[in-house]
């Protein structure tokens, strides 16, 4: 059973008295009821009772300055679900009738006070409670499954129409039916990519994927409608799909403005509310629905600059890349070269030193993706093949994960990998696994990302994040997660803390996500929690 707070409005000094001592005699069961505050007249009660926001008042009708039902009438526009109880000496029809016109839940004499008359009108105001608190979660309920299918629906849509697949009715029918009166104006196509995205399946489960997923998606969707009109849906794995429209014809330079602010401000937004990284690419402008395919397929090819980029990078079709594939058969003769001289006896800075050195001629030599990926995934076999022997090592090339990860993420994974396989044996990175917890246990408190502890342990991002669910068979995020439970845990045996002490305590920011970890990993709320343990200390 939940708590309900509690209210008293009067002006009469025993009848305050006599409720006060009413609350704190309730019975163990009944002292979910608990007195929050008290005034002497309605006044000062308007006052108290919209910063308190009690749960029940218990107001005296007849007061100086203000009487109880005005001041009711007062607060209810303000506090709809409020329960009000009046008390009264009087027995007149006036006030009652205006006691049932401001919806007042009960009317009790007071003089006597009848203890039991006034449990059970606390009692049927909780009962209100109870009911108003569950129509309210299955209306949220029933509006997120209608938001959830409506983006299920609008993916799917999407999905069909830029591969072609949906015929011109059918097409202009749901574009009416889902109000997308914006493809009638002008339009840019853009794509938001989740970067980093294979240490993201890594460290979360594919619960948590989705829930984070939909999330991006709002929070696109919520940018776009504050720059203008537009839609956004998920596409797939680390993609999604949105549209920038405007009723008026706008020149080159006003165009790449808007883009660009609004790609600026997505990579801000998910950054600050999600602490995800994207990057996003704009195609040029079109008009129509018919047009979709083809303003997918531009800012598709734009986003395949993002393959050279880091993350967090905006770009249009006005600052594409010129790709240099003629550099192919030199970069290639470089990776052969490179496997005649790497050997076991070749030391971690030696190693670096030669990547770096394959690193700066693609960086001055652009090789489109479509030819580099397919290049680095051979050179993966090639350096398994070459040590496999004899090592220790058991690496499938099908584990390379190539496809989510940009050249510089690829060729780091690579450089992580043949370290690895250099040294096979002497257990070099279950050492530096044991350093990434040790500064985990050491900076717990914070709030910890995997970049900052990959850097600490001196690997890149996505090879640590492989590597560390390889060893301790849990993702990094999710050994966090439960080592700042256990945390929490071992305070909550010492003391009581309130929700915001504990997560300040952990180093989590959102009290929401915190309790939800909290529940996943225990079974219970941190409230629930403590009152287990004061019953089984006080036993």
């Amino acid at each position: 059973m939940r708590d309900y707070t509690c209210f008293i409005v009067d002006d009469e000094d025993l009848i305050m008295q006599r409720l006060e001592l009413f609350f704190s005699e309730l019975s163990p069961k009944e002292r979910r009821f608990q007195l929050v505050g008290k005034a002497m007249n309605g006044q000062k009660g308007i006052e108290e009772i919209l910063k308190l926001k009690p749960d029940i008042v218990i107001t005296d009708i007849v007061m100086p300055r203000m009487d109880g039902i005005s001041m009711i009438e007062q607060l209810k526009p303000e506090l709809p679900h409020t329960q009000f109880i009046l008390l009264t000496a009087y027995s007149s029809f006036e006030y009652a009738q205006r006691a049932i016109h401001a919806n007042v839940l009960d009317y009790i004499v007071k003089v006597p006070l009848n203890e039991a008359s006034l449990d059970r009108a606390l009692n049927k105001a909780a009962g209100i409670l109870d009911e108003i608190k569950r129509k309210e979660e299955e209306f949220q309920s029933l509006n997120v499954s209608i938001l959830e299918n409506k983006y299920r629906v609008r993916k799917q849509f999407f999905n069909e129409l830029i591969r072609g697949e949906i015929p011109s009715h059918r097409a202009s029918h749901f574009v009416d039916s889902m109000q997308f009166h914006f493809f009638q104006a002008n339009y840019c196509c853009f794509i938001v990519e989740m970067n980093q995205y294979e240490s993201f399946r890594n460290e979360y489960s594919a619960v948590d994927q989705n829930i984070l997923k939909y999330a991006i998606t709002n929070v696109i969707e919520e940018t776009v409608m504050n720059c203008g009109n537009g839609v956004a849906t998920d596409l797939s794995d680390n993609r999604f799909i949105g549209f920038l429209s405007w009723e008026h014809n706008r020149s080159s330079m006003d165009t790449e403005y808007a883009c660009q602010t609004l790609g600026n401000q997505i990579v801000s937004h998910i950054h600050q509310y999600l602490n995800q990284r994207v990057s996003v690419a704009f195609g040029s402008p079109h008009r129509g629905w018919e047009s979709i395919k083809q303003a997918y397929t531009e800012a598709q090819n734009v986003s395949e600059d993002f393959y050279y980029h880091a993350d967090k990078v905006v770009k249009t079709p006005t600052h594409r890349f010129h790709y240099r594939n003629d550099s192919r058969d030199g970069f290639q003769q470089k990776l052969a070269d490179f496997l005649v001289w790497v050997q076991r006896q070749a030391a971690k800075e030696e190693l670096e030193k030669e990547f770096a050195v394959l690193y700066q001629f693609v960086t001055d030599h652009k090789i489109h993706k479509s030819i580099m990926a397919p290049m680095l995934r051979d050179f993966y076999r090639d350096i398994t093949a070459k040590f496999r022997s004899g090592s220790t090592l058991n690496t499938d090339v099908a584990e390379f994960p190539i496809e989510f990860m940009a050249f510089r993420e690829q060729l780091a994974y690579i450089s992580d990998f043949t370290f690895e396989y250099v040294h096979a044996g002497q257990l070099v990175h279950r050492t530096e696994i044991m350093g990434a917890i040790r500064f985990i246990e050491k900076n717990l408190k914070q709030r910890l990302t995997l970049e900052a502890i990959a850097e600490d342990v001196n690997l890149a991002p996505s090879y640590f994040s492989s590597l560390f669910k390889k060893t301790m068979n849990e993702g990094v995020i999710s050994y966090i997660n439960r080592k700042k439970i256990q945390l929490a845990l071992e305070l909550l045996n010492v003391q009581d803390y309130s929700l915001l002490e504990l997560c300040e305590e952990v180093g989590i920011v959102n009290e929401g996500y915190f309790c939800k970890l909290f529940k996943e990993y225990t079974g219970d709320t941190p409230k629930q929690y403590r009152i287990k343990i004061t019953r089984y200390e006080s036993k």
